[in-house]
């Protein structure tokens, strides 16, 4: 027999027995999308994990300090010459972050990107705008390496990137840290996009509003100092006793020995908040390591500020090219005598706890599928005896016994592939209504949020392409397997018997 008889064949015995078929079907359809459903919201939750992890900072960034707390400024000018482990036996040879190390870091397979990282160590204020009206507090400011930022995932929203000393990035959410001074206290700050704002109906995330000032037309003015306190109310700052380097914009309050410091800082650009909303390079300063080495300087009283000092780095950021590239690296790291911290320990520990939750979700889904699986089986066997004579009737005609088989096998698996395609038709539109429903309705935004999804959209069902294709598949080979036994029967009965066979 030819395959498209066997299958017009297979065809004419499904449709014989509409009931039966339809029944049998139907419990595939349960079966199948009670695994699919299950797994999908699995997925939905590793999808939240992972976006959890990804709003905690980048999964690809492994941050280095020194065995010993972080670095410091080192006024011999030291550097590690060798990463051996020998020369870190003992406290006064520890591991240091300088430059040497971050020519090594970059030195191992796998590392996209070196950013030496040092912070200002005394509190800073930021003011902008006619008599500093505009006022940010306790403000977070970098000195990095410029040139590995783009290299390390950072990207710039607005503007350029530095070019000469004085010129500084500001994150993304800089902007809404600055202050009105002359406005009331409910009035004095601009609420940033994704920040919660609360009346008498309730708290919404709002939309965010204009900043005070165009952060890249408008020059700062940085103050600090080696005691410096910021003061507990700017709008009194004019009859508060203060020192000042610069005659013009000092506005802080320190010790006569150690004078407030004021740097003038122009912004060129603006950077893309790639981790959190709580550091330099989400809603601080991010300036040359140059310029960084020249504030220390004036906190420090020194003059001489032309040249940059070999210096220990508070932390190196090392990027890995590859989120599987990230153990490894790590792993080089801490053999040459420093700490490291990354997520990835915290990623493999919720993949971990995905991946049982996804088991025992399936296995409920599963159950389902047992079921379908005997129900088929079930139709298979009465099919057999209630076509005992017709299989001897075409094994008399000459029929191959694995035409037979064939047939039988064909009409288990015709089975699984109508109920695996219903199912996965009914799995798709579960699986929207479940993510439209957890959106707040139904629209055409939302129904684009819930298939595509988005780094800022949580949805509790997630269903890959390869899933349907899978359960599918999944859904033929049960019927097959089901169908194993009743079509091994059905070839086994000898010709005349079944002849005789009154069914």
């Amino acid at each position: 027999m030819r395959f498209s008889d066997i299958a017009h064949t297979c065809a004419q015995n499904l449709l014989r027995r509409k009931s039966r078929t339809i029944l049998t079907v139907l419990g595939v359809i349960v079966g199948c999308c009670s695994i699919v459903l299950m797994i999908s919201i699995g997925q939905g939750i590793s999808e939240q994990n992972e976006q959890m992890l990804k709003s905690m900072g980048n999964l690809n960034d492994i941050t280095v300090t020194a065995a010993g707390g972080s670095g410091a400024y080192d006024s011999s000018g030291v550097g590690m010459s060798s990463l051996s482990s020998s020369d870190m036996t003992s406290s006064d040879q520890q591991a240091k972050l300088d430059d040497a190390a971050v020519q090594t870091f970059r030195g191992i397979s796998g590392v996209a990107a070196v950013m030496p990282q040092r912070s200002a160590q005394s509190t800073v204020d930021l003011t902008a705008g006619a008599g500093s009206r505009y006022v940010a507090q306790y403000a977070s400011v970098m000195g990095t390496d410029m040139t590995q930022l783009e290299a390390s995932g950072y990207k710039l929203v607005q503007g350029r990137m530095p070019r000469r000393a004085g010129e500084v990035l500001l994150g993304k959410y800089a902007a809404y840290q600055f202050m009105d001074k002359y406005r009331s206290d409910d009035d004095s700050r601009r609420i940033a996009p994704g920040d919660y704002e609360c009346d008498e109906n309730g708290c919404k995330e709002s939309e965010g509003e204009k900043p005070f000032f165009d952060v890249l037309t408008t020059k700062l003015n940085l103050i600090t100092g080696a005691d410096y306190q910021s003061p507990d109310d700017y709008r009194k700052i004019g009859s508060t006793s203060m020192s000042s380097t610069d005659s013009g914009d000092g506005d802080g309050i320190a010790s006569s020995q150690n004078p407030v410091v004021s740097m003038p800082l122009t912004v060129v650009g603006v950077l893309d908040a790639a981790t959190n909303n709580y550091d330099a390079f989400s809603s601080g300063v991010v300036m040359s390591l140059e310029d960084m080495d020249t504030l220390q300087a004036k906190i420090d009283g020194k003059t001489n500020t032309t040249s940059r000092t070999k210096t220990n780095y508070d932390q190196v950021v090392v990027h890995a090219q590859n989120i599987k590239d990230v153990p490894g690296i790590e792993a080089q790291i801490k053999m040459s005598g420093y700490q490291t911290t990354s997520f990835e320990q915290t990623r493999k520990e919720i993949e971990k706890q995905s991946r049982g939750i996804q088991l025992a979700l399936g296995g409920i889904g599963a159950v389902s599928f047992l079921v379908a699986a005997i129900g088929i089986a079930n139709t298979m066997i009465m099919s057999v005896s209630e076509r005992t004579r017709e299989i001897g009737i075409m094994k008399a005609l000459g029929c191959y016994v694995n035409d037979i088989r064939t047939m039988f096998l064909c009409e288990a698996g015709a089975i699984g592939l109508v109920g695996g395609l219903i199912a996965c038709l009914i799995s798709a539109l579960g699986s929207l209504s479940i993510n439209l429903l957890s959106f707040g309705g139904f629209s055409m935004e939302n129904v684009g949020k819930a298939i595509m999804g988005g780094d800022d959209v949580n949805r509790i069902s997630v269903i890959p392409w390869w899933l349907f294709v899978v359960a599918v598949l999944f859904s033929i080979l049960v019927g097959i397997l089901a169908g194993f036994g009743p079509a091994n029967k059905a070839v086994k009965i000898p010709a005349l018997d079944a002849i005789k066979n009154e069914q």
